[in-house]
C-alpha cells in the first residue's frame, strides 16, 4: 500500500448488501457505506471533502454508473473508480466514459493502490486554480455541440444501432465530409472499399469510433486558424495528429490489448495537441513569444510553455477535453503525454501508446524551427516494464513515418 496515499479520504461505496465485511485495502483514510443515498449524502456534506469515490458493485451496475456520472458533473476533482465483474462491450464503454479506472472483483491491493493514487494525480492537476483561472482568461471555450449531445444520448440505450447513429451524423452535413475524408483516407486502413458511406463507417468502425470522430471534426472546426496567427499551421497539426492516432491505436494493438483501449488511444492521439490550439487562439502574441523563446533556450516547448503562461498546451488541452466530459483515461493521456513519468501509472496504457506515437514519429517544426513533438521517455518505459518492446514498437512507426512522408 501507498504512504503516499495516507491523507488522502476515500469514499467507499459498497453495492453487495450481503459483503458487508471487506475493507478497502488502502492506506487512505476511508468512509463506507452501502447505497447511493448515503454515497450522494456525504459529497454533498459541508464536513468532508473527498478525493477518491470507488464503488464495488457484482450487480448493481446501471447504479453505479449513474452514480459515477453525476460525481463527474457535481464534484470536479473528485477521482471515480468502479469495481466491478466482468463487463460486456456496451458496460465497458459506459465505464470508461466516468471512471478513471475500472478494476476487476478479484482485482490486487498493489492495482486498486495505483488506480487511486492515478486518478487523484490527474484531478488535482486538471483542477489547478493557476491552469483554470489561465484557461479561463484565453475567452470562449469551444461549447459542446449539440450533435454530440444527441450522439451520447443514443449510445447510452442499449438499443440503438446503425441507423440511428447514422441519421444523428447526417443532421450536420459539414460533420458527414470531414469523418467520410477520414474514413475514406489510408487513416484506418480500410483499402478495399474505394468510398464508405456513413452507415458503412458506423457499422465497420463502431458506434463510439464514430463518435469519436464527430468530436475531432467540431472541435477542430471550431478553432480554425486565422490570419494573425503564422506560429504554425492548423492543418499540418492536424495531420500529424491523425498518423500519430494512427500509430498508437497500432500499438495498442500489437501490446495485446482490447478495443476500447484502442479507441481510447486513437481519439487521444487526433486530440493530442488540441491544447496548442487554445493557446494560439487565446492569446496569440504571447505564445509567439513564448515558441520565440524556447528556440532561444533550446529547450522543449511544454517547458518554455510552464516557464511563461503556468500551463502547458497539454494541460490545456485535457482542461477542455476533461469539460467536455470526454474518457477519463483518454483525458489522462492528453495530459501526461509529455511527462508520463508523472502520471502515476504503473502498467501499459493510452498514455503509453500516445507517448510512444508522438515521440517515434517525425516531428513538426513551427516557424521557428521548434519541435512541437514529444520527446521519448526511456525511463517511463522502462518503470512499466515495457522497454523491451522498443525495438518492435520503433519499427512499426517507422512504416507509419514512410506513409507520413510519401
Amino acid at each position: 500500500m501507498s504512504d503516499a496515499l495516507s491523507d488522502k479520504l476515500v469514499l467507499f461505496c459498497e453495492l453487495n448488501p450481503h459483503k458487508h465485511e471487506a475493507e478497502l485495502p488502502l492506506s487512505a483514510q476511508q468512509t463506507k457505506v452501502f447505497s447511493i443515498e448515503e454515497a450522494k449524502k456525504l459529497l454533498v456534506a459541508d464536513h468532508v471533502s473527498f478525493h477518491v469515490l470507488v464503488i464495488k458493485t457484482d450487480s448493481e451496475f446501471s447504479d453505479a454508473i449513474s452514480l459515477l456520472r453525476s460525481a463527474r458533473k457535481d464534484h470536479p476533482g473528485l477521482g471515480r473508480i468502479l469495481i466491478t465483474h466482468s463487463l460486456k462491450p456496451f458496460e465497458a464503454g459506459q465505464a470508461a466514459e466516468v471512471a478513471h479506472r475500472c478494476l476487476s472483483i478479484d482485482h490486487s491491493e498493489e492495482e486498486l493502490s495505483e488506480a487511486v493514487d492515478r486518478a487523484i494525480r490527474a484531478e488535482q492537476l486538471l483542477n489547478q486554480p493557476q491552469l483554470r483561472d489561465y484557461v479561463s482568461s484565453l475567452g470562449h471555450l469551444p461549447s459542446f455541440p449539440a450533435i454530440l449531445h444527441d450522439l451520447d444520448e443514443a449510445l447510452r440505450s442499449e438499443t440503438a444501432g446503425i441507423k440511428e447513429i447514422s441519421d444523428i451524423v447526417q443532421k450536420d452535413p459539414g460533420v458527414v465530409t470531414k469523418i467520410l475524408q477520414l474514413v475514406n483516407s489510408s487513416y484506418f486502413g480500410l483499402s478495399s472499399h474505394n468510398f464508405f458511406t456513413v452507415k458503412e463507417a458506423v457499422n465497420l468502425l463502431g458506434l463510439r469510433t464514430i463518435r469519436d470522430l464527430v468530436l475531432t471534426a467540431q472541435l477542430f472546426e471550431a478553432m480554425p486558424q486565422t490570419p494573425e496567427w503564422r506560429g504554425f499551421s492548423f492543418d499540418q497539426l492536424q495531420q500529424r495528429s491523425v498518423y500519430v492516432s494512427q500509430l498508437a491505436a497500432d500499438i495498442v494493438k500489437q501490446a495485446g490489448y482490447d478495443r476500447n483501449m484502442q479507441a481510447q488511444a486513437r481519439l487521444a492521439g487526433l486530440l493530442l495537441d488540441v491544447g496548442m490550439l487554445v493557446l494560439a487562439m487565446g492569446d496569440p502574441e504571447k505564445y509567439h513569444q513564448v515558441m520565440i523563446r524556447a528556440h532561444e533556450l533550446n529547450q522543449p516547448l511544454y517547458v518554455v510553455e510552464k516557464l511563461m503562461l503556468g500551463a502547458t498546451h497539454a494541460q490545456a488541452g485535457a482542461f477542455l477535453l476533461d469539460r467536455w466530459n470526454l474518457a477519463p483515461e483518454m483525458v489522462h493521456a492528453v495530459l501526461f503525454h509529455h511527462v508520463p513519468n508523472a502520471s502515476g501509472d504503473m502498467a501499459f496504457s493510452a498514455l503509453t501508446a500516445v507517448h510512444l506515437a508522438d515521440s517515434l514519429l517525425p516531428p513538426l517544426f513551427n516557424a521557428m524551427g521548434v519541435n512541437m513533438g514529444g520527446r521519448l521517455s526511456r525511463d517511463y518505459l522502462t518503470s512499466i516494464g515495457v522497454i523491451n518492446e522498443l525495438p518492435k514498437w520503433e519499427m512499426v512507426a517507422h512504416d507509419v513515418a514512410r506513409v507520413m512522408r510519401n
